[in-house]
Parts: C-alpha cells; sequence; structure tokens
C-alpha cells in the first residue's frame, strides 16, 4: 500500500499566551513569524508558509496537524477511506487561505488531522534571527489510550505504514510517502494528547547550543543529548514556556521500501531497553515518560 500523505506540514497549537510562545519557539528553536491570520499566529523555520499556527485559547494544548497529500485526488481518497473506517469528517473547508483543498477528520480518540493539498513555499529560506534555525518541523508523537487502533486508523485512512512497534504497543511509530521513520508516532498512555513536537536540524552541530541558551534562562533539558534506537536520530528534549514538550533531532533514518514489514522490539520494564530508547544508554526519565499535553477545540 502506497501512502497517501507525504510528509507533516504543519503543527497547530492553543496557547494561553501565544506571543510568549511564539517568541520562546523563535528564541531558542529559531523558527520565526511569518505572518498572522484570523488571529493566529503562524511561524516558519524555511520557505513553508507555515508550520506552526499559534491560537490564543483558555488551555495550552493541540489544535491540530497538518499532513500533505501526494496529489489532489488523493485527498477525496482519504475522505472516503476515513468514512469507510468509522472516523468523523469535521470539515472540507481549509484551515488556513495558503490551502487550496483539504479533508480534516478525527481519529476516534480524537487526534484532528487535516489532509491537504501542498503548503505555498513563499517564505525566505533564510532570514535573520535568534535561535538555532531547524529545517523544518518533522514529527510529532500522540498519547493513546490505545496505540495499535491509532496505527490501524491512520493506516485505514492515510495508508501511513507502521516502521516500528514495541511488543505491546507501548510506541507505535509510523511513516508517510518521504519514507522517514515515523512522521507521527503514538504512546500509549492515560490520556489522549500529544506527547511532544520536534524540529529536525541539519546536524547535532546546529542544535547542540540549545542547552547553553536553555541554561542561560535557569531553565533546563528533559533528556538527551542521545541517539534513539527507533529511528536512528539524535534528540534532545525540552520544555517550552507554555508546557509543550520539543524534541530537537537530525540524521532520522528513511526508510525506501514501501514493503517493509514493521519492526517489532521489547521495550523493556518502563522502557528500560537502552537499545530501543538511546543508544547512547540514557533512559528517559518519568518527566518524558510521563508527559502529555491534552486536546484541544479547533
Amino acid at each position: 500500500m502506497q501512502p497517501l500523505v507525504q510528509r507533516l506540514t504543519y503543527v497547530s497549537v492553543n496557547s494561553t499566551d501565544p506571543e510568549a510562545l511564539a517568541q520562546d519557539t523563535a528564541d531558542i528553536i529559531g523558527a520565526r513569524e511569518v505572518g498572522r491570520e484570523a488571529g493566529a499566529i503562524l511561524m516558519s523555520s524555511n520557505d513553508r508558509h507555515a508550520e506552526l499556527v499559534i491560537h490564543k485559547d483558555g488551555s495550552d494544548s493541540l489544535r491540530g496537524t497538518g499532513l500533505e497529500a501526494v496529489s489532489e485526488e488523493a485527498i477525496d481518497e482519504v475522505k472516503a477511506r476515513a468514512e469507510a473506517a468509522g472516523l468523523r469528517i469535521l470539515s472540507t473547508t481549509p484551515s488556513l487561505e495558503c490551502i487550496d483543498k483539504s479533508v480534516t477528520f478525527a481519529t476516534s480518540e480524537d487526534h484532528v488531522f487535516e489532509v491537504h493539498t501542498a503548503m505555498p513555499q513563499d517564505r525566505a529560506l533564510r532570514y535573520v534571527g535568534p535561535g538555532m534555525h531547524p529545517k523544518c518541523i518533522d514529527h510529532i508523537n500522540f498519547t493513546a489510550l490505545n496505540p495499535a487502533k491509532f496505527s490501524d486508523e491512520m493506516n485505514a485512512s492515510c495508508g501511513m505504514l507502521l516502521s516500528q512497534r514495541t511488543t505491546g504497543y507501548e510506541i507505535s511509530w509510523m511513516r508517510a510517502g518521504d519514507g522517514r521513520h515515523h512522521t507521527v508516532a503514538a504512546v500509549k498512555s492515560h490520556a489522549a494528547g500529544v506527547h511532544h513536537i520536534s524540529w529536525e536540524f541539519n546536524a547535532f552541530q546546529d542544535f547542540k547550543g540549545l542547552g547553553d541558551l536553555l541554561a542561560s534562562q535557569d531553565r533546563r533539558l528533559v533528556w538527551g543529548p542521545g541517539r534513539h534506537g527507533a529511528g536512528d536520530n539524535l534528540f534532545l528534549y525540552f520544555r517550552t514556556v507554555g508546557g509543550l514538550l520539543y524534541e530537537c533531532i537530525a540524521e532520522m533514518e528513511v526508510i525506501h521500501d514501501v514493503n517493509e514489514p514493521p519492526r517489532v522490539v521489547d521495550p523493556g520494564e518502563n522502557l528500560s531497553n537502552w537499545k530501543v530508547v538511546n543508544q547512547w544508554g540514557a533512559l528517559p526519565p518519568q518527566e518524558w515518560i510521563e508527559n502529555t499535553a491534552p486536546l484541544g477545540a479547533i
């Protein structure tokens, strides 16, 4: 089965203090504000029209996730397949003015996805500003009561492929058409939500200064640096001023064969198998394991 979506394009969040979250993302990550639309702050780290969309709200939560369809026709197929899988269609009106066509649906645990035509590449690729300047926003990990069901629903609706999972579906990782080891993932939790949002950098040297930037503000890393076993990517995690968990990565594995079967790995008790979670040995703290931010209104 070929995926119907090519890549992650944007993440939309609700924030009690959008200005502070935007400034923190600019100061530490290096994405910059590129515009405002319907009261929301649009941010991008490259030439994409928008990658992070921040809405004012009474909670700090995840609003929705944008996935670029492989073609305009694929959007209609996603809609039909989502309906056939019993998933709710929320809208066929694009969430941003720059998007020509889309369908927005929710999983059975209310994770919201907008599958849409290509995001215009109409921003400056290079720009002056603080932070580390990533390549792009690259993946998002959700929390779910039932990660196995989440994976089945993303495959049924969008054709996303299961790259890897743990033996008890404690974590499942899924890829899109670009072959990256995971574009979305689900971590088993007590509630449906978002675990972390990830930004990709060219190399470790690009984001190693994050620790010093955070320390200058009397802040710390939540976990890392290290190298995940699943995805083989370099990583570190920190918490934004609004409480969201950001990951910074480089060197994500690419799987070229769409027919490669899912890898099944033993995570160990409480994610203690260091070969899976961190090849450099340091295991995730409970703060990382138990982390979740809620799903919010769209």
